[in-house]
C-alpha cells in the first residue's frame, strides 16, 4: 500500500539559534536557523537578504591609517583620519577643517591616534559639532570656524567621550564625568553650573536615555538624574554589570542594548520611574557572542531604527574585509528581551560607525583603514562586491524522528525585490557520512516559477509594492529528519524567504 501524502508548514522565524541540540531545535523551533548569516529577521516576516553598502564619496580621505571617526553635520559625513578633520557632501571630495586657514588657524590639529567621537548641540541659533580625540581638549566646529576649546578645564584634556544632556555638555574621561554651564560649551566654571563628578571605574560609554544620563563604566552603571548641578544626583542602576567595551551601547526599542562580559544585555526601562531591568538576550546565541568579542580587537555599533534592529561590528586588522564579524539582534517586543531575535554579518568591516535619521531618510556611516567612508542600507553589494548571505534550517524531524519520510515537494514563499537566484541545498539525517545526499537546487526567477502578485491591475502594468512569489520545487530522497540550507552569492537585490510547505510520505515502522 503506497505511502499517503502529508504536509508540514514551517514559518520562517525565531532567529539564529545555536544553544539547543540538533533534535531539540527542530522540534522546538523548527522555523528558527542553525546558521543565518548576512540574513536579517525582519519584523515584516522571515528572513531577509540584508541591503549592502557603498561609498559615501568616490574619494578616499587623505593619509593612512585607520580612519577614526564618522558622524553627520548638516547633511553632510565628517570623518577623522590622522590629525585632521574632514567634511564631504558626497559628490565634491573632502574638505579638510584642521590646519585650514579657511576654518581654522594654522597648526590646529587633532592628537592622539585613538577613536574621535562627536556629538551636536543647538544651544545659540545654530547647530554646533563638538569632537573629542582621547588627547587634548575638545574642538568645536559651527559651519564656519573650527576651533580647540581651549577653556575647558585639564579635567577634560583626554577625554573620550562626549554628549548633550540637559543643555549641558558631558565629557567622559577615565574615570571623571565634566560637564559645563547650561547653555554653554566654553563656561566649565562651578559658579556658572559646571562640575567633575568622579566614578569608580574607566567610563566606556555615556547615553541620554528616558531624560536621564546613563553612565556605564566596565563593572558598574550609574544613572544622573536632575536637570542642573543643583539638583544633580548619581544614583547606582548596578555594581555588578558593565560595558566592557566602548561603543557597544545603543537605544533600540525603547531599550539600552549593551555587551557585557558575558553577552548581550538589555538595559530595560520599566513602567516605574528609575526603575530598571537587566537581563541577558544572547543566550541562544552565545557560542557566537563569546567568538564574536574574542576575535574583535574593537567594537563600533548602530541602531537601525526602521527595522528595529541592533547591529554591532568587530573589527580586527587580521581580517580580510570578507571575514570581518558582525552580529544582528531584532527586538520583536515594545520593550524587554523575550523576543529577541538574531543573525549574523559577514563582509561588513567597521573600525567606527554612526547611524541617525535625517527627516524621514536613515543614514548609517562607517569606516576601517582603507580611507573611504561608506554607506550601510545601501544598494545591493558590498560596495561592488557578492553580497554572500545563507540561511539553514534546523534538521526538521516533522512528527517522528524515528519513522522515515519520502520527501517530494517543497512549496517556498518568499519576496523578491527584484531578480533572484537561490540554491537550496536539502540534507538528510544530521549529514552522516553514510547516507547519500541529493544534489543541490537552482531556484530563480525563470519564466517556469510559480507566481501570485498582490494587488494588481495587469492591463495597466501597476503592480503592488512587493512581488509575492510561490515556488513549487520537486525533492528526492528520504531520512528520518531534514534540514534545507538557502544561500545566494550575488549583487541583486534583497529578497526575503518568509515560509514553506513540505510535502512528504511517512512510512511506519517496518
Amino acid at each position: 500500500m503506497p505511502d499517503r501524502w502529508q504536509s508540514f508548514p514551517v514559518e520562517f522565524r525565531g532567529g539564529l539559534i545555536t544553544n539547543l541540540s540538533p533534535l531539540q531545535q527542530g522540534t522546538q523551533a523548527p522555523g528558527s536557523a542553525t546558521t543565518l548569516r548576512n540574513f536579517e529577521p525582519s519584523i515584516e516576516g522571515g528572513y531577509r537578504r540584508i541591503l549592502g553598502y557603498t561609498k559615501w564619496d568616490d574619494a578616499a580621505l587623505s593619509g593612512t591609517g585607520l580612519v577614526r571617526g564618522v558622524f553627520e553635520y548638516e547633511t553632510e559625513a565628517v570623518a577623522a583620519r590622522g590629525t585632521h578633520v574632514y567634511t564631504s557632501d558626497g559628490e565634491t571630495g573632502w574638505t579638510q577643517l584642521t590646519d585650514n586657514v579657511t576654518y581654522s588657524s594654522s597648526g590646529i590639529t587633532l592628537g592622539g591616534s585613538g577613536k574621535v567621537r562627536f556629538t551636536k548641540h543647538q544651544f545659540g541659533s545654530g547647530s554646533v559639532l563638538i569632537i573629542t580625540d582621547g588627547n587634548g581638549k575638545p574642538f568645536k566646529y559651527d559651519g564656519s570656524t573650527f576651533a580647540q576649546i581651549t577653556t575647558a578645564p585639564s579635567d577634560a584634556s583626554g577625554a573620550t567621550h562626549v554628549v548633550e544632556h540637559k543643555n549641558h555638555l558631558f565629557f567622559a574621561n577615565d574615570t571623571s564625568l565634566i560637564f559645563s554651564a547650561p547653555f554653554s560649551d566654553t563656561d566649565f566654571s562651578a559658579a556658572s553650573g559646571g562640575g567633575v563628578i568622579e566614578f569608580d571605574n574607566t567610563i566606556t560609554d555615556i547615553l541620554t536615555f528616558r531624560e536621564q544620563l546613563i553612565i556605564f563604566t566596565r563593572r558598574t552603571i550609574f544613572l544622573l538624574a536632575g536637570n542642573t548641578i543643583a539638583d544633580f544626583q548619581v544614583q547606582p542602576i548596578t555594581r555588578d554589570i558593565g560595558a566592557i567595551q566602548a561603543d557597544t551601547v545603543q537605544e533600540v526599542g525603547g531599550d539600552l542594548m549593551f555587551l557585557a562580559a558575558d553577552g548581550f544585555r538589555l538595559l530595560g526601562g520599566t513602567e516605574r520611574n528609575n526603575d530598571f531591568g537587566l537581563g541577558v538576550v544572547s543566550k541562544a546565541i552565545q557560542s557566537e557572542a563569546l567568538n564574536f568579542i574574542t576575535n574583535s580587537d574593537s567594537f563600533a555599533s548602530v541602531v537601525i531604527r526602521g527595522k528595529s534592529q541592533y547591529r554591532i561590528l568587530g573589527f580586527n586588522q587580521n581580517f580580510t574585509d570578507s571575514a570581518a564579524l558582525g552580529i544582528m539582534g531584532v527586538q520583536f517586543a515594545p520593550q524587554g528581551g523575550d523576543q529577541m531575535a538574531w543573525g549574523e554579518t559577514r563582509g561588513i568591516n567597521a573600525y567606527v560607525a554612526y547611524s541617525e535619521y535625517l527627516g524621514d531618510e536613515e543614514l548609517v556611516l562607517f569606516a576601517n583603514d582603507d580611507g573611504y567612508v561608506y554607506r550601510m542600507e545601501s544598494g545591493n553589494s558590498f560596495d561592488g562586491a557578492n553580497i554572500p548571505a545563507s540561511y539553514t534550517t534546523p534538521f526538521l524531524s516533522i512528527t517522528d524522528p524515528t519513522t522515515r519520510k519520502n520527501f517530494y515537494k517543497m512549496k517556498l514563499f518568499f519576496d523578491p525585490e527584484g531578480s533572484f537566484d537561490v540554491v537550496l541545498a536539502v540534507k538528510y539525517d544530521f549529514d552522516q557520512l553514510n547516507v547519500v545526499q541529493p544534489d543541490s537546487i537552482e531556484i530563480s526567477n525563470v519564466s517556469s516559477t510559480g507566481a501570485y502578485y498582490g494587488t494588481a491591475l495587469y492591463g495597466g502594468g501597476t503592480y503592488a509594492e512587493n512581488l509575492k512569489f510561490i515556488v513549487d520545487q520537486q525533492l528526492v530522497g528520504s531520512g528520518f529528519v531534514a534540514s534545507f540550507k538557502f544561500e545566494s552569492n550575488s549583487t541583486d537585490p534583497p529578497f526575503a524567504l518568509d515560509a514553506m510547505i513540505l510535502e512528504y510520505g511517512q512510512y511506519g515502522r517496518r
